[in-house]
């Protein structure tokens, strides 16, 4: 496991570069981009659902596309827009690999891009925090779901419903988690401040498992496949996604409180506060959701990374505000916090339950006679 933390270590340090001209940070992020391009879309038989992936790969065709059966039993269909770009990709070049490539490509192209459109002032420090903390470095439905749905921000900010629907729409259809982002689209005046928000996270967290019944019965009452995948989530539960984990809960409440103070110093200032303070929702979100299926339904914490395009841009903004401090101590605090935290994340990817099973030893297709 020595090869990824080395990676990741060295995406940390890539920091240190946005001291630098433009040209060279934007080369240092395109340099990240070709390389984890070329890392999770060479890889073969290694990742999560490895052989799951491989045999949808094969098995769709034309014909299935509205009808895949999953599992081969006619329990759980497939959503279409997946299969149809399995099927369409298969159909153009006939190998996975090239299928991985493609998947690897869009979700690099899409962070590079997300990177420079939210925060151009340091668009290394966004590209890491989202190959840190989002990771997708090899494709897998859900990601590439949540691939998609990284564009919608860009029309919730510009409040394009139309295009904000489309691509809501596009991201469902690869992977059914996706509808936990429409609501927030109108969900840009609620605001909170300190109090309330402790005490919101305090009840949830207390109260997590009468929250999670509340939502096996909100699931159950939208019908379909939808609520039939919904409902298999709040049944079974991966091995290794059981438990809270505390640290990561202080943290997010830490942060969260960190944005609040932010939004509160800077609220006459903006120019669309409204969409700031639509971040800072989102964040919120992200920490309730975290904090009520940690223990109990540790697969349902998946929705919340639907929201980390949202603490991502918040993270990098606070960072740039405080960094602007005429405290010396105040920038100490914010670098040695922002350096510190992204560390411990990085300690942490390897700790999945199966991550070595699955991913060691990285093996590429240049192994398996397939070019």
């Amino acid at each position: 496991m020595e090869l990824y933390y080395i990676i990741f270590s060295l995406v940390l340090l890539s920091c240190f570069f946005e001291k630098a001209p433009n040209q060279i940070k934007k080369r240092v992020i395109i340099i990240w981009c070709i390389f984890f391009t070329l890392f999770g879309g060479l890889r073969w038989k290694i990742g999560g659902d490895w052989e799951q992936y491989y045999e949808h790969f094969i098995r769709s065709s034309w014909n299935n596309i509205f009808n895949y059966d999953r599992y081969g039993n006619g329990s759980e269909t497939l959503e279409p827009g997946f299969v149809f770009i399995n099927v369409l990709i298969k159909s153009i070049f006939g190998k996975f690999y090239i299928y991985n490539l493609i998947v690897c490509a869009f979700t690099q192209y899409t962070f590079y891009k997300f990177s420079y459109r939210f925060t151009p002032q340091k668009p290394i420090l966004m590209y890491v925090f989202l190959m840190i903390m989002v990771g997708n470095y090899f494709p897998v439905r859900a990601g590439l779901a949540l691939t998609i749905a990284f564009w919608a921000y860009q029309f919730i900010e510009e409040r394009n419903l139309k295009k904000f629907l489309i691509v809501i729409a596009i991201a469902v259809s690869i992977h059914y988690q996706c509808i936990v982002l429409l609501p927030f689209y109108w969900l840009n005046r609620i605001e909170f401040n300190y109090g309330i928000y402790s005490i919101l996270y305090a009840v949830f967290i207390a109260f997590g498992y009468v929250f999670q019944s509340y939502f096996i019965e909100l699931t159950l009452l939208t019908g379909g496949d939808i609520a039939e995948k919904a409902y298999h989530y709040t049944q079974f539960e991966t091995v290794g996604k059981t438990g809270a984990n505390y640290v990561s809960w202080g943290l997010n409440y830490i942060l969260t409180i960190i944005y609040l103070y932010f939004y509160k110093k800077n609220k006459d200032k903006f120019s669309n506060k409204q969409w700031i303070n639509l971040l800072i929702n989102m964040a919120i979100a992200h920490s309730l959701i975290y904090v009520v299926f940690s223990e109990g339904m540790g697969d349902l914490t998946r929705l919340a990374t639907l929201l980390i395009p949202a603490k991502a841009i918040l993270f990098v903004m606070c960072y740039l505000y405080f960094m602007k401090s005429k405290y010396g101590i105040i920038r100490i605090m914010t670098f040695t916090y922002v350096f510190g935290y992204l560390a411990y994340q990085v300690s942490k990817t390897c700790d999945w339950y199966f991550f070595e099973e699955a991913n060691v030893p990285y093996k590429t297709i240049f192994g398996y006679n397939l070019l």
